[in-house]
């Protein structure tokens, strides 16, 4: 049911990687680099970004995703610039054995970052940084931020639902709960199948993600590896990161 989430996204893939290349290139990382898209999921932002020119890998926990990925690049005929591979976020270093290093790792979508504890993610921002090369980036974009869970979740209040069509058939209902004290969000999806004018229960299921501030983020980045380099509101016109206003999208640079 999450391929068909990720497969809805698809509509919008090609301009979402424009922006990451945008950031690349204010970075001075232009075609021909070599990227690291780490949670890659089924590979739109992968695709895309071989499609601009980038030489890309892809990493997803997730074998359906990473089969599907592969299909996908067939598809978009980059077969030759981009790779995929199973792997553990939590093991990142391991899973390249210090073969290569990346000119850039990108985390897309509220991916990795804040769904363990802070212990687990400074240690995968570390190894992160064992597989980037001495001048490359990190680029934790579009991301779930505390202000804007806050302005979400806080301010409206929890217990709001959102409805959302993943396509002709598929609906997914989602009710997040946010805990200020611990800056915590429990999510639950539920999945319905729609006949006509009844939907019909699927499954459920429920994850809880840490939700930084950019702060936060930030200090977390550089004691473990990372120099803070820029904050963006958008991938789009790349002005200054403004509160409440926009997801998390920073760039860092290796130390």
């Amino acid at each position: 049911m999450f391929l068909r989430v990720l497969n809805k996204m698809w509509e919008k893939a090609d301009v979402e990687a424009l922006g990451v290349k945008r950031i690349l290139e204010s970075l001075g990382l232009g075609e021909g680099s070599l990227i690291l898209d780490l949670g890659c999921g089924n590979g739109r932002i992968a695709v895309n970004l071989a499609k601009l020119g980038y030489r890309v890998v892809g990493v997803d926990v997730s074998p359906v995703f990473i089969r599907d990925a592969f299909e996908k690049a067939k598809m978009h005929g980059v077969e030759d610039k981009v790779n995929f591979r199973t792997g553990d976020a939590r093991r990142i270093d391991e899973e390249f054995n210090g073969n290569v290093k990346f000119d850039a790792t990108i985390m897309y979508w509220t991916t990795i970052i804040g769904y363990y504890d802070e212990s687990v993610d400074a240690d995968i921002l570390r190894r992160i940084r064992r597989v980037t090369c001495d001048n490359g980036y990190l680029l934790i974009l579009n991301t779930v931020n505390f202000d804007s869970t806050i302005l979400r979740v806080g301010l409206l209040g929890t217990g709001i639902s959102y409805f959302n069509e993943v396509d002709d058939e598929l609906i997914c209902v989602e009710k997040p709960i946010f805990d200020p004290l611990k800056a915590v969000m429990t999510n639950t999806w539920t999945f319905y199948r729609r006949v006509g004018r009844d939907l019909i229960f699927i499954d459920e299921m429920s994850f809880k993600l840490r939700v930084y501030t950019l702060h936060e983020l930030v200090k977390l980045a550089e004691e473990n590896g990372w120099q803070f380099t820029n904050a963006y509101r958008d991938t789009t016109t790349l002005t200054p990161y403004k509160p409440l206003l926009s997801n998390l999208n920073v760039a860092f640079k290796a130390k």
